[in-house]
């Protein structure tokens, strides 16, 4: 009976969606989402005033006043704590105490801020030591540095960064700790004290500047998502030629620190007895406050109001860093300015609109450069029932094109003029892609691209924004990005670079999509499509 109702659906709903969209030729208030207003709203939220607007900073909490004011002129309900559109997250944030903090080798010391770095937890260390080379484990991969070695009680020595072949970017939708290790999640499982660093040749570009901050600010860059969890362990980080003393008379006593493929076909060996090595982390931490922002618009309906479709874009960028041609400030424009204005101007267009049957969640999400953290935080503390979630669409990048062609092509990274990445709408029902499709036809039919509709393709996009927490809490999705163009997460991802008349067009669509879903009878079925997020890792 099932799997009747499941295949009659399947072949009604086409027909239900588009009697429905074709009562909606205008969508409701689409017509209020223009091309000036996106461009008013962008050119404060990536100006330089924000200064880049890096989780937590001063810039950050000026776009997270300037929304929330818009927000309660528009008369929506906070959706945060205690009465407010702020949902705040608490930060950790450790410096080390330079004074404090030493390392010897054998008979000599070095300098912190000089000859090393240091971070993790405080603690005194004094141990025997084992080069484990980039210390990762990857089960699925069968990448194992530590066959045949023990680290309890030692120290690990490990080279800077990810093994040959992995990116950062692969590590989104893998739990830690169980489909990998870090050198840090593994130290600690495995009873090692204490972490020391071999800087890649890339940190090593970079040594003079992050050892002035470290020397005159502290490692203010020891920022984390607050949790329960264990409070790590201590790491050292050496200098080019404190690493080189560090290995003088072992068995491999010159690095070729300019040659990863060599580095990593070093074996794993334990450093002989006669290599003594003690050295002192000293930290302090405190609590830095951030916040995601939330507000609701009430629904229409007396029953479907207690439900919601729910909008969401990431507010925040990567704030200053090194200059770059005189700049040193990464705007953000369309990483994620572009979902954060839109998401502006769909508030707009739904407050001054009719209103639909459905009540509307809008989050603009904190923190998601450095891991997701405010979707991840929203949906462990949701300020709505998740369960009365039926649909979540998400805003990453909508506002570049790539200027030579319309439709760039299944095989392309960076969508055209006319075209849009869209992922996740097949993902848990069948009828949210019918729906999404139609809308579109019957709006301005922008080019769909899926090519990265598939929570395996090797680039993993799919866990790189904020609807993959929402996803694994078993709410259907949509994404829309624009792809990876030249300026991503670089300092010339600007305003000027925008195409307005794409952007206006996208935002439209997720308009009339959210709306279309707000105004439906019944909320989207979860049909024999959906995956679980342990499957699609």
């Amino acid at each position: 009976m099932i799997r009747r109702f499941l295949f009659l659906s399947l072949i009604v709903t086409p027909l239900l969606f588009s009697q429905h969209t074709s009562q909606f030729r205008q969508f409701g208030n689409v017509n209020g989402i223009t091309e000036s207003q996106l461009h008013d709203y962008l050119s404060f939220i990536a100006s330089d005033e924000l200064e880049g607007r890096d989780t937590p900073s001063r810039g950050l909490n000026i776009a997270a006043k300037f929304i929330a004011t818009l927000l309660s002129r528009w008369g929506y309900d906070p959706a945060g704590d205690s009465g407010s559109y702020f949902q705040t997250i608490d930060l950790l944030r450790t410096k080390v105490i330079p004074g404090e903090s030493n390392l010897r080798i054998n008979d000599t010391g070095f300098t912190f801020g000089r000859d090393f770095l240091a971070g993790g937890v405080s603690s005194s260390v004094s141990a025997r030591l084992v080069f484990v080379r980039h210390g990762y484990v990857f089960y699925d991969k069968k990448i194992d540095p530590y066959k045949g070695i023990s680290v309890s009680g030692k120290i690990i020595v490990v080279l800077g960064g990810l093994p040959q072949g992995i990116r950062y970017g692969d590590l989104r939708g893998k739990e830690k700790g169980k489909e990998y290790e870090t050198p840090a999640t593994f130290a600690q499982k495995n009873g090692a004290l204490g972490i020391i660093v071999v800087p890649s040749d890339l940190a090593l570009r970079s040594w003079e500047r992050t050892r002035k901050i470290a020397v005159d600010e502290g490692e203010k860059s020891m920022m984390a998502f607050k949790t329960g969890e264990s409070p790590g362990i201590p790491i050292i980080t050496l200098s080019k030629s404190t690493a080189q003393l560090l290995f003088e008379g072992e068995r491999y006593s010159s690095l070729p620190f300019e040659d990863r493929d060599s580095l990593e076909k070093i074996p794993s060996f334990e450093f002989s007895e006669k290599k003594k090595v003690s050295f002192t982390v000293t930290t302090a931490t405190d609590t830095l406050v951030t916040q995601n922002i939330c507000a609701v618009l009430k629904g229409s309906d007396a029953q479907l109001k207690n439900e919601y479709v729910a909008f969401g874009a990431h507010y925040d960028h990567l704030g200053i860093g090194i200059p770059v041609n005189g700049d040193s400030i990464y705007n953000g424009a369309d990483d994620d300015g572009s979902g954060t204005s839109a998401l502006i101007a769909l508030a707009e267009a739904f407050a001054k609109g009719a209103r639909p049957k459905r009540s509307l969640l809008f989050v603009w999400h904190v923190g998601e450069e450095k891991g997701l953290w405010g979707s991840r935080y929203f949906t462990e503390h949701p300020t709505v029932p998740l369960d009365r979630i039926i649909t979540q669409l998400n805003i990453d990048m909508i506002g570049r094109s790539n200027p030579e062609v319309d439709s760039a092509g299944t095989d392309a990274i960076f969508s055209g003029k006319k075209e849009i990445f869209v992922f996740g709408s097949n993902m848990m029902s069948s009828q949210l892609r019918v729906l999404s499709e139609d809308v579109n036809r019957s709006l301005l039919n922008l080019a769909f691209n899926y090519r990265f509709d598939d929570p395996k393709d090797p680039m993993r996009l799919f866990y790189r924004s904020d609807h993959y927490n929402y996803a694994k809490k078993g709410i259907p999705i949509i994404f829309y990005f624009d792809g990876l163009h030249e300026d991503y997460h670089k300092v010339t991802d600007e305003v000027d670079k925008i195409d307005f008349k794409k952007y206006c067009a996208v935002t439209k669509t997720v308009f009339a999509t959210g709306l279309t879903l707000a105004n439906l009878p019944h909320r989207p079925v979860i049909d024999h499509h959906a995956v679980t997020m342990d499957t699609a890792k």
